[in-house]
């Protein structure tokens, strides 16, 4: 397990400890279903699941806390190497096309609680990487009609990606939506 790259939901989670620091599991259940829900859905019982592995790998610690006469709940806070993983994700742009509008509005959304600038930053190479993934798919070729469909799909698609992310940038660069 601990060989695999973190998935979506495992970064949310440490992005959502990163900018609100410790919590409890309905607290961060609660922060994806009230901001993150369209990007990443989450079931409360697999958000503990992905916890757990996250502990696993160390990336999260937890203690317990007991609330009056609550039973004791456990809190959730990033370890530092916890830390490291979730900013050096932040820091990347997405190689695939496909995981854009994914892991990418993830890292928007914790980016520009955190550091609008690096936002900025992120969004430069990202529409960099886009292009660059323009150019390697011009330079193929496919000898076959599916063939032909396919890279046709992935043109259009990382254009269309491309065009939006310029839109979006442009909005971040001006400060829109803060």
């Amino acid at each position: 397990m601990a060989d695999r790259e973190l998935g979506p939901n495992e970064y949310a989670l440490l992005g959502i400890l990163r900018v609100r620091g410790p919590l409890h599991g309905y607290e961060m259940a609660r922060t994806i279903a009230r901001d993150l829900a369209d990007v990443c859905p989450t079931e409360q019982s697999t958000l503990y699941t992905y916890l757990r592995g996250l502990e696993a790998r160390g990336l999260v610690t937890w203690h317990e806390e007991r609330v009056g006469q609550n039973p004791p709940r456990k809190m959730f806070d990033l370890t530092p190497g916890g830390r490291d993983a979730v900013d050096a994700w932040l820091d990347r742009p997405q190689e695939r096309i496909r995981e854009v509008r994914l892991d990418f509005l993830l890292k928007l959304y914790f980016l520009a609680q955190i550091d609008p600038e690096a936002e900025r930053r992120l969004f430069a190479a990202q529409v960099t990487a886009c292009e660059e993934y323009l150019e390697r798919l011009a330079a193929r070729t496919a000898a076959t009609r599916f063939g032909r469909i396919v890279l046709e799909s992935k043109r259009t698609g990382a254009e269309a990606t491309l065009q939006w992310l310029r839109t979006c940038a442009a909005d971040a660069a001006a400060g829109a939506g803060a």
